[in-house]
C-alpha cells in the first residue's frame, strides 16, 4: 500500500515515515508534503492508497486536500491528524469519505492499527473489483458468444459490448498434427486466446473466446476503419502465435461489419476463411474479400445450425436446474430468451426428445429425491423448493 505522509511539521512527517515503514512490509511510503498544495503534485506524480494528513498547514490545509481526493482520486483514502478535538473539522471530513479522524498525539499502536484497516479495507476492495470484472468478463463472453450462432442480446446487456464503429471476426485454427507441448486441445486453445487478446488489445478492443476446435477474436475498432483489420499485422501475430506455441496455426477474416446484429455473418464469414486456408495446409491467413466464391457452405451452415440449438437447449436446462422452486413456463424462458415459445418448443422437443413440461417435472422428480435424503426437511418443505405448490399434488406426481 503506497502511503503519503502531509504535514507541516518535519518532525511528524519523519516519525510517521519511519514508523509506518519498518512496521510493516506491506507499507511503502512513497513521500511526504509540507502542504496540501505539495501533495497535490505528489498525487499527479504517483499512485497513492492513502493519505495520512494533517488537518491545520498553510497554502491548503487538510480539509482542502481530503475534498480534492474526494472528487479527483476516489479510490485513494485520506486519514487526518489535528492537535485540535473540533466536531466542525470532524464532521466536514465525513461529507469528503474520510473514515478515519485521529487527534494528535495518539499512540504509534493506534496509528498502526488504522493504517492497518485502511489496508485490509483496500485490499477487500480490490478483490470485489477484481471478483466483478471476472464475472463481467464471463458474462460478456457468453453474450457474444450466443450472438456468434444468432441468439439475441437482451437489451439491458448491450453495455457489455465494447464500444465500436466496426468490428471483424478472427477465427483460428491448429494445423499441427499433435497439440504443442503435450497440451490438450483446450488448454491450447486457451493459451492462443490470451496470446492474441494481448496482441490485438494495441490496435483494438478485443474479446476472445475459447471453442472447442477454434479461437475466436472479436475485434472491436471504436474508431473508423475503413480496410478492416491490417493483413501485414495479421500475418505477423499469427507468425508470432505460431512461434511462442512452436506449432502452425491458420486463421480467416471476415468483412468488417457495423451492426452487432451481424455478428453471426461475421463469424461465418471467419469460418469460410479459414476452411479455405486449411485447405491449403499452410501457416497463413485468409480474408473472407478474397475468396474466389461467397456463396456459403451448406454443410458449414447446418454445422451452426446444430451448435446454436444446442447452446439454445443448454442454455434452457441450466435455466431449469438453477430455478426449480419458480413456477416456469415455456412462454417464460422463451421471453428471457427472446424465441418464439412454439419454435422454441418444437425445437427443445426435437432434440431432447420429450416435450418441456415433462423435462422439467423429472427435473423436478431427481432433484426431490436428492432433498429427500436429509431426514431434516419435511415432505411440503421439499416439494415448495422444487416448485411444487401443492404437497399432495407433489406426493403424487413423486410416486
Amino acid at each position: 500500500m503506497n502511503v503519503l505522509i502531509v504535514d507541516d511539521e518535519s518532525f511528524v512527517r519523519r516519525s510517521l515515515s519511519e514508523m509506518l515503514g519498518s512496521a510493516n512490509h506491506n507499507f511503502s511510503i512513497i513521500g511526504s508534503a509540507e502542504n496540501g498544495l505539495e501533495a497535490v503534485q505528489l498525487l499527479k506524480e504517483h499512485m497513492v492508497d492513502l493519505v495520512i494528513s494533517d488537518i491545520r498547514m498553510p497554502g491548503m490545509d487538510g480539509l482542502e486536500l481530503a475534498k480534492h481526493i474526494h472528487e479527483c482520486y476516489p479510490d485513494t483514502e485520506t486519514v487526518l491528524l489535528t492537535g485540535y478535538q473540533d466536531f466542525t473539522y470532524a464532521s466536514q471530513a465525513i461529507r469528503y469519505g474520510v473514515k478515519e479522524y485521529l487527534v494528535k498525539p495518539n499512540s504509534v499502536e493506534h496509528i498502526l492499527e488504522v493504517a492497518t484497516g485502511v489496508y485490509e479495507r483496500l485490499q477487500l476492495k480490490k478483490q470485489q473489483r477484481q471478483l466483478t470484472q471476472l464475472r463481467e468478463k464471463n458474462l460478456r463472453e457468453k453474450r457474444l458468444s450466443d450472438l456468434l450462432y444468432g441468439i439475441p442480446l437482451p437489451y439491458f446487456e448491450e453495455q457489455l459490448i465494447p464500444p465500436f464503429n466496426s468490428f471483424v471476426v478472427v477465427t483460428v485454427n491448429h494445423l499441427g498434427v499433435g497439440m504443442p507441448q503435450n497440451w490438450s486441445e483446450q488448454a491450447m486453445y486457451a493459451a492462443v486466446v490470451n496470446i492474441l487478446e494481448e496482441c490485438f488489445a494495441l490496435y483494438a478492443n478485443v474479446v476472445g473466446i475459447q471453442e472447442e476446435q477454434e479461437a475466436i477474436m472479436l475485434l472491436f475498432y471504436p474508431l473508423e476503419q475503413p480496410n478492416g483489420v491490417d493483413e501485414v499485422l495479421t500475418q505477423e501475430l499469427l507468425h508470432k502465435l505460431s512461434g511462442i506455441l512452436k506449432s502452425p496455426f491458420c486463421a480467416g477474416v471476415s468483412n468488417p461489419h457495423y451492426q452487432l446484429g451481424a455478428l453471426a455473418t461475421a463469424y461465418h464469414e471467419s469460418l469460410e476463411a479459414c476452411q479455405q486456408v486449411k485447405k491449403e495446409s499452410t501457416p497463413s491467413v485468409i480474408f473472407f474479400r478474397d475468396l474466389s466464391m461467397h456463396s456459403a457452405s451448406p454443410q458449414l451452415t447446418e454445422q451452426l445450425q446444430v451448435k446454436a440449438t444446442r447452446r439454445v437447449i443448454s442454455m434452457m436446462i441450466e435455466v431449469m436446474n438453477s430455478r426449480l422452486q419458480e413456477n416456469l413456463s415455456l412462454k417464460m424462458i422463451a421471453d428471457e430468451l427472446y424465441m418464439n415459445p412454439t419454435y422454441l418448443g418444437r425445437l427443445f422437443k426435437d432434440d431432447v426428445g420429450e416435450p418441456f413440461s415433462s423435462f422439467l417435472t423429472k427435473l423436478r422428480i431427481q432433484k426431490a429425491t436428492e432433498l429427500l435424503e436429509n431426514v431434516t426437511l419435511k415432505v411440503y418443505e421439499v416439494s415448495e423448493l422444487v416448485g411444487f405448490k401443492d404437497p399432495a399434488y407433489f406426493s403424487l406426481i413423486f410416486k
